[in-house]
């Protein structure tokens, strides 16, 4: 979220998760890790005991079609694939990784309409639950965080006049971290404390 002057350090959720690519590397790397390691021990057990070192690693890596060893030999370069790919990302913009911005200008939220909200406008911060019916065609509860620009007296029944609003941070990502409700507080609070940050459960419109 752009700003001037920050009074304070912005309080940022970003994207995270299996998703991003620095998690696929990290996870790459362990992989590859167990992978050298399995051969060194099958090396060295081998060597102990005096007998053929290719018999048991032709039966790991040649099994199946050989397709442990074409994935042996694949991953390194994949790795630095990744690896060149993360190193760019960190020199570029990380604006798309950022789901929440809080800080002393008012709230920016990201995803797929991304929006900064100055304090001024901002009436209530509020968590809710929306009925929803997902891409496979169940109906869900959809856990959001919605930024109110009206009063509570004024607020209309549908949820979706409250104001901007997006998926409730973390929530929809592989292995990823939902935001939690107290935190979300306590960043509101240091910032702007006559807000009023709400949990408001499932909210039928």
């Amino acid at each position: 979220m752009p700003t001037a002057h920050q009074l304070s350090e912005p309080f940022v959720v970003k994207r995270r998760g299996i998703g991003t690519t620095t998690t696929a590397l990290a996870l790459g790397t362990v992989v590859f890790g167990l992978m050298v390691a399995l051969t060194l021990v099958i090396v060295v057990v081998q060597a102990i005991r005096g007998e053929s070192i290719r018999e048991p690693l032709e039966a790991v890596w040649l099994a199946w079609g050989g397709t442990p060893l074409i994935f042996a030999v694949g991953l390194p370069i994949l790795l630095l694939a990744g690896a060149i790919t993360a190193l760019e990302e960190r020199r570029e913009s990380d604006e798309d990784d950022v789901l929440l911005t809080v800080d002393d200008s008012g709230i920016y939220l990201g995803g797929e309409q991304p929006r900064a909200i100055p304090w001024g406008q901002i009436r209530g911060v509020c968590r809710l639950e929306r009925h929803e019916v997902n891409d496979e065609g169940d109906e869900i509860w959809e856990p959001r965080l919605v930024v109110m620009l009206l009063d509570e007296g004024m607020l209309p029944r549908s949820t979706k006049a409250w104001g901007p609003s997006c998926p409730w941070p973390g929530s929809h990502e592989l292995l990823g971290r939902p935001l939690p409700y107290d935190e979300l507080v306590t960043a509101v609070a240091q910032r702007a404390p006559h807000i009023q940050v709400t949990n408001r459960g499932r909210v039928a419109d």
